[in-house]
């Protein structure tokens, strides 16, 4: 699209309006399953361009068809790619007649062709699968898949070096593996805390444990709590605006342990993200959701009393399940007689 300036030239505007077009263009809901749509934008990404200067490369964990494997983000590849070996393992099957074919350099030796493609499933996290057309080639990159520009931006996954994460659309965090991010000093800033002695938690209960007295500013930090495949994490009671108590719910069934020093809890730097999964604010839906499974899971000791004796009650109430026949009491003194006792003397 192009359109002539008052000078009389004509000024290539496409950009412009393809960065419109986009930055208009509504967000559609994701599902637990996501097919990625060539050319789309989704998350950080719908309102940002590609700075082609600055390049990130980093691992994480991840799966492929339901298998796990490393994966590696690299913002300064535009194709992403399945070695053949790998491809063979999965048992993929390439897109016929699809009529392409790519040279790639720079993750290989000089340059290389391919015109084998194939959809596959990738997941990231803990609640998202995409669905995409990779490319299928020997490459030198040192693992098996990396994914580039052309799956990360329609993914929206931004990669979040600084707190060593990389973030989905949805808010969730994916922690990265082998970087140098992990040894930085900003991790001094970030405050771990759980409970100061082992609880033993029986099933269906809970039990509180008190926070250190001495926390960051709420100002400047902001309260991060995650939860167990066992305990759910609920922040009871705040003191002059700080939490000051949480409740740890045991949702099973047995008796379960919660050790020493387990960061339930973490204090994180306004602006910044846990440097570990599965933590979320006490504002979000998610910390929500948790509150209504451990409410769902917990016994109230009160309400359960007083059914137990509501029980009583009515079974007072109700006829023996075996009838029983009244006999009246003897009252008399029964006296063997005169015969039997001379025999008995004899």
């Amino acid at each position: 699209m192009s359109e002539r300036s008052d000078g009389g030239s004509i000024e290539d505007t496409t950009e412009d309006w393809i960065a419109s077009a986009v930055q208009g263009t509504p967000q559609r809901q994701l599902a637990g399953e996501v097919r990625l749509l060539p050319g789309e934008r989704m998350g950080w990404w719908s309102v940002q361009k590609l700075d082609k200067r600055v390049r990130m490369r980093t691992l994480v964990n991840g799966a492929v068809n339901d298998s796990r494997i490393r994966i590696l983000l690299d913002t300064g590849a535009n194709v992403s790619v399945i070695s053949e070996k790998y491809a063979k393992r999965l048992r993929l099957r390439d897109i016929p007649g699809h009529g392409r074919c790519i040279e790639v350099q720079g993750i290989t030796k000089g340059k290389t062709a391919t015109t084998r493609r194939a959809s596959v499933k990738v997941t990231l996290g803990w609640e998202r699968i995409y669905v995409f057309d990779v490319w299928i080639m020997d490459h030198n990159a040192g693992v098996d898949v990396v994914l580039g520009t052309d799956f990360m931006i329609p993914a929206g996954i931004r990669l979040y070096l600084f707190n060593a994460t990389a973030k989905l659309p949805d808010e969730v965090m994916i922690p990265l593996i082998k970087t140098l991010n992990m040894i930085d000093e900003a991790e001094g800033s970030h405050v771990p805390s759980g409970p100061t002695e082992v609880l033993q938690i029986p099933g269906r209960e809970w039990k509180e444990f008190r926070l250190p007295r001495r926390n960051p500013p709420w100002d400047t930090h902001v309260l991060w709590v995650r939860r167990t495949e066992t305990f759910i994490p609920t922040v009871t009671r705040f003191k002059r605006g700080t939490p000051d108590r949480v409740r740890l719910t045991n949702i099973i069934n047995r008796l379960a342990s919660c050790p020493i020093h387990l960061p339930i809890v973490v204090w994180v730097p306004t602006g910044s993200l846990p440097k570990t999964e599965g933590y979320v604010q006490l504002d979000s839906a998610k910390y929500t959701e948790w509150q209504v499974l451990a409410y769902a899971a917990v016994r109230d000791k009160t309400l359960f009393e007083w059914e137990a004796q509501l029980y009583e009650e009515w079974l007072a109430t109700q006829p023996p399940a075996v009838e029983r026949r009244q006999y009246p009491t003897p009252t008399g003194v029964l006296c063997h007689p005169d015969d039997d006792s001379k025999e008995a003397c004899d």
